[in-house]
């Protein structure tokens, strides 16, 4: 059983080894976490992590990084004359991870948990699942980032308390307000940005660098980066001059660009000017799902600060959340306490005492105590919606359209709100159309186009006079998958709803799978 990280520009995978603790297993390059980055050799041949990322760096055009920010989106790529779509290319990356650590064990495991930032949607959800499907993966289960990250901590303690985490990773934001114990996780409030992550600090240095590369090489209103080799190779200098700014005040750069070369200097400081639009993000959100939280659980106070995610290791972060929000922020394994949380919920789960229904079942006390679980015999784990979900009605006596919303942002799930009771907008009607929509912003809104819309079905009705009764009922998984069933009490007709597939259908999954199974893996 393997607990994968799958991140934007980083994973990592886990697993709990005989000492009965969670464990990161190293890749070829004898490193903790792997490039997120695929490159297509040949037709069937493709390279996943530190050497595709050098193949990209001089063949942008067969390399493909940052998938992770597309997912549950149609976004078809093409490379050597191949199609490929998000989930295709996270494949990849997931088979690679997993045939790397079978042969470090010499094992052959197939069952897998896959971490999601805590504020994925429904369908990138569904689409990190078929990810693994595709892959040949046995998918256990889907768990946020961070109650992930909460869970590598192994919470210990007769007390409850709140933690905050504070996740920045390669492209993605997240912060979670969650009460712990030993063997319980509760997620009280989300919020986060699927697209603001350290790749965004990555170009802002970037065009740090351009700019004093431009100046002082006296390039006037020339701009280099338009030049696919000078660009590739100054994303490179960024992500290097980032990881120094981290330990050091000040990192030497040097840049070429035809017959200029240029070596300069750039500060710490230099670089917090440059991200601090970004920065200033974070603390909004992190300020955000404090508000919600005290709304929801009023009187809560939060106790710890939890930094997760490799970018929040630059020293900017712990500032600002220092002096902005007057936290004291304690720092985790960066980059690995994704990975090793997610092994953690995997284990619980094929041991059968994880529960995510927020029942426990008293047969599980018979279990002995777990030391990855902090000494407890049993996880609980309750999460919130990540986004509100709603379906589209029509206004009596006009034709206009709106969402109502079933269940809200950050109520705990797994939800089965009350049915609610619609009826025929016509004489004669003899379908409805049942279309679910997931909340577009950070606030609801009852407009179709501030919203996604998730799926559509008809449920078939015998022919009905205007205002016949149609019950409605939405259920919301313990993993934050929707399915609505609509009833017709007069004609006994039922329609399920699945909110469950993502942009794939299940044909094109299978077509997916099977051409990822005849292409060749290596490091």
């Amino acid at each position: 059983m393997f607990g994968i990280d799958l991140g934007t520009t980083y994973s990592a995978i886990a697993r709990i080894n005989d000492l009965d603790q969670a464990e990161v297993l190293l890749n070829y390059d004898s490193n903790p976490t792997t490039p997120s980055v695929v490159y297509f050799e040949k037709e069937n041949n493709v390279v996943v992590g530190a050497e595709a990322k050098r193949g990209e760096l001089f063949d942008p055009e067969n390399g493909c990084s940052l998938i992770k920010r597309h997912m549950g989106t149609v976004y078809p790529q093409e490379f050597r004359g191949q199609e490929y779509t998000p989930e295709s290319i996270s494949a990849l990356i997931l088979k690679e991870l997993v045939n790397t650590a079978n042969s470090e064990l010499g094992e052959k495991v197939s069952k897998v948990v896959i971490t999601v930032p805590a504020y994925f949607g429904i369908q990138e959800k569904e689409a990190t699942k078929q990810a693994g499907q595709i892959a040949g993966l046995d998918v256990v289960g889907i768990v946020t980032e961070p109650v992930a990250a909460a869970l590598s901590l192994r919470i210990r303690g007769e007390n409850p308390e709140t933690v905050l985490v504070y996740d920045l990773g390669g492209g993605t934001f997240d912060t979670t307000a969650m009460k712990v114990e030993a063997g319980r996780v509760e997620v009280i409030a989300i919020d986060g940005n699927k697209a603001l992550g350290g790749a965004d600090w990555d170009e802002a240095l970037a065009q740090l660098i351009s700019d004093k590369f431009v100046a002082q090489g006296g390039l006037g209103e020339e701009n280099p980066r338009l030049d696919a080799e000078f660009e590739m190779e100054l994303l490179s200098h960024a992500e290097e001059t980032k990881k120094s700014l981290t330990k050091r005040e000040n990192a030497p750069v040097r840049c070429r660009y035809k017959e200029i070369d240029e070596q300069f200097t750039v500060t710490r400081d230099e670089f917090v000017v440059a991200t601090q639009h970004l920065v200033a993000q974070t603390i909004e959100i992190s300020q955000r799902v404090v508000a919600a939280a005290e709304k929801k659980a009023p009187g809560l106070k939060v106790d710890r600060v939890l930094l997760v995610g490799g970018s929040s290791k630059m020293p900017m972060i712990d500032a600002a959340l220092r002096e902005q929000l007057g936290w004291n922020p304690t720092s985790t394994d960066f980059d690995l306490a994704v990975a090793k949380g997610a092994a953690i919920y995997g284990q619980a789960a094929i041991d059968e005492v994880l529960f995510t229904d927020g029942e426990e079942d008293p047969a599980a006390d018979e279990a002995g105590e777990k030391y990855f679980l902090g000494g407890s015999k049993t996880l609980s784990v309750t999460n919130a919606l990540s986004r509100g979900v709603g379906i589209k009605f029509q206004r009596e006596a006009s034709d206009q359209m709106y969402v109502s919303f079933l269940v809200h942002a950050n109520d705990s799930i797994p939800a089965t709100p009350e049915p609610i009771r619609a009826g025929t907008v016509v004489d004669s009607q003899t379908s409805v159309a049942i279309a679910l929509y997931e909340q577009g912003g950070e606030l609801e809104s009852e407009a179709l186009e501030d919203n996604k819309f998730l799926q559509e079905k008809i449920l078939p009705i015998p022919s009905l006079p205007k205002g016949s009764p149609i019950d409605i009922t939405l259920v919301v998984t313990a993993e934050g998958l929707a399915r609505v069933t609509a009833y017709d009490p007069t004609g006994g007709q039922t329609i399920d709803v699945e909110a469950q597939l993502s942009v794939l259908t299940e044909k094109e999954v299978a077509q997916a799978t099977e051409q990822v199974a005849a292409i060749t893996l290596r490091s």
